[in-house]
Formats: structure tokens, sequence, C-alpha cells
């Protein structure tokens, strides 16, 4: 028997995951020992997706909503989200995001922030797949790039996946456009359409929310890293509000320890990185680019396997999720090839290059 030890957080306000407890256990104990209903489906997200600008929901619970879609060419309208935020997150391709505080590009790896009310727009090269988050609290902390430790580019290469070229090679309309507003608690189709001038849509927005939680924020979330992750804590905090957060991880090797969570749910997205998930619902689940995981109310789970290259972007909630889509939905089998370029080194890429030399 291998011993582990095990650690249980729960969730306590504006500071949110706590540490409750430590227990002495055997990884032979936490791995693939659970049976229930609950168990999460193994689902590769982008591979839902049936057409651009058709986001695809996967959770939802009362305070945040998760999607992931294709933004070839131009979205059909303007989004305007009256009462909730939304956060884009650029997995591969590139979208120009027009809103009213002006136009923002987004590469693989980079991510946006929407605050309620500013109305936006995007526009996708053939390649452009994100993941959208709702969220029904407002976001009140965001990681600025002033505390960014590196800078780097990253390049996603998708291999059997849908050949987008024609609806990215669709103008934007520039003339008379329709804006749809949103509410957190309506059906989306009785969303409410103006019609406007395109114009009026960009750029358009008073400077006042400008450097606030209020503006519309580009980030680089793995640029934020200040150490090597999984040997100690947890990586960047690099969004939240008082009942959601978002984190970036870069461990190598195993995860020093097992994490159950008493007080909420996480899913994550494998940016860059093959690596191996374990948890009391699966003994051994290998994970690639693209890939995507959910851990219920009270499963532990760990990672191994981890390379240098390792990226993945974890978000926390404080309400359990419903899953709205399992493996049956599948429409393809497509991967991704994910190639990282350093143009500005940390300290902490050394120390990771050390780590999986000791680990090797």
């Amino acid at each position: 028997m291998t011993k582990i030890r095990e650690f249980m957080t729960g969730w306590e306000g504006d500071t949110q995951i706590q540490m409750t407890g430590w227990t002495e256990r055997t990884k032979e104990g936490l791995r693939g020992t659970a049976k229930g209903k609950h168990k999460p489906p193994n689902l590769r997200p982008f591979d839902l997706i049936r057409a651009p600008h058709q986001p695809v929901a996967l959770l939802a619970n009362e305070d945040m909503r998760v999607s992931v879609d294709s933004a070839a060419g131009p979205a059909p309208f303007f989004h305007r989200n009256i009462n909730f935020d939304e956060t884009i997150f650029q997995f591969a391709g590139t979208s120009r995001v027009e809103t009213e505080m002006g136009v923002e590009t987004l590469a693989p790896g980079e991510m946006l922030l929407i605050p309620r009310g500013i109305a936006h727009r995007s526009i996708g090269d053939k390649e452009s797949l994100r993941q959208l988050v709702h969220v029904r609290e407002a976001i009140t902390s965001v990681m600025g790039e002033d505390l960014c430790t590196s800078r780097t580019q990253f390049e996603v290469k998708r291999i059997g996946g849908p050949d987008y070229s024609a609806a990215a090679a669709v103008p934007a309309p520039s003339g008379t456009v329709v804006e749809k507003m949103f509410i957190w608690n309506d059906d989306p189709a009785d969303a409410t359409e103006i019609e406007r001038q395109a114009s009026e849509l960009v750029g358009s927005s008073s400077t006042e929310r400008d450097k606030k939680v209020s503006a519309v924020r580009k980030l680089r979330p793995f640029d934020l890293f200040e150490d090597v992750t999984g040997r100690k804590g947890p990586g960047p905090k690099f969004m939240s509000s008082t009942k959601a957060m978002m984190e970036v991880y870069n461990t190598v090797g195993e995860q020093f320890a097992f994490h159950r969570a008493l007080e909420s749910e996480e899913f994550g997205l494998q940016f860059m990185g093959d690596n191996t998930n374990m948890s009391e619902f699966e003994e051994s689940f290998p994970m690639s680019p693209g890939q995507w995981f959910l851990i219920p109310l009270g499963i532990a789970h760990s990672v191994k396997d981890c390379k240098p290259d390792f990226r993945r972007m974890v978000i926390y909630s404080r309400f359990p999720f419903k899953v709205l889509a399992d493996e049956s939905m599948h429409l393809m089998e497509s991967r991704f090839e994910v190639r990282e370029t350093v143009l500005q080194e940390a300290p902490w890429h050394a120390a990771s290059r050390e780590l999986a030399g000791a680990t090797a």
C-alpha cells in the first residue's frame, strides 16, 4: 500500500477555499474506488460543437454557466448580458472581440472578462475555439498584466476537426445590426432584440470603467505563475467573485496530496501537456490538450505524470453543477497539438526543468 496525504477544504465567504484538515490515506483507496450517479462524463468538449456560433452547454448552477463554442466568422448579433459577467478563454485560433469599450484580439491561452452591461460581438478565424463562462455574482478580483512573470505565445493545431473556412470568410456586418439583451433568469429565446448601428456598439462606452474590475479586461493566465504548482499550494487565483474563482496550474510530476472539497465543485480544461487524472471515480484517466473534467462535491482527486509543458485551467464554484452534456453527444474524435514559445522566461521555468530532471 502506498501512503498519501489528503487535504480537505471548505468555502469561507470572500476568502473562498479554506483548509479544514489533513488525513493519512493510501493511494489505492483513493483511486477508482467510488461508484454512484455523480460520476461525471469524460468529455472532449470541442468535439460537441455542431456549427460556428452555436455554443454547447456543459454545466450550470445558480451562479455559473459553462459552454464551448467555435467563433469562426462573425457572430450573428451583438450580446449584452444585463445582470451577469462573461469570460472568454481562447483555446485555439484567434478571435476579434468588438465591445463598447474597444476591440481586443484573443490568441490561444488568452482570456477576456466582459462585465455585465457591455455589448460585444466575436469574429473568429476558422480555427477559433473558446470556453465561455457566465457568472451571476459580479467578479470583483482580477490579476492584471502587471503581475505577469513571463511572456508566452501558444500555437494550437487541431487534427481531425471540421473545416470552418467558409464561415470564417463571411464579412462582419458594418451597418445595421441586431443586439440581443440577455437576463440571467430568462429563457435565452426570450432575449430582447434591438436594431442598432454597428459603429455605435464598438468603442462607444465611457472610459470611466478603465482599469477597474468593471472594465473589459484581457488576461494572460499562464504568464502569472510565480512557482511550480502542485508542491505546496494552489496556482494563481487570477479571477474571482464571492462564489467562484479561477486558477491555473503548471504542475510537474505528481501533485503532493489528494484534494477533497467539502463545499465547492471544480472543472478543468487541459490546455497543454499530457498527464493522468486520478480520483475516487477514476483510478487512472489520461488527459491531453482539449480534454475537460469535472470533480463533483466531496470526491478526492489528484494528478500525476505532469511534464514541464503541463498547463491547466481550473474553475471552482460554491454550488454543485448540473451536467448538461455526455459522451453520446460527441460528433467526432479530434485531437490537439500545442506548441509554446517563451518570449520572456520567469524563474519558475528553470525550477520546472529542474523538477522534471529530478523525477525522470
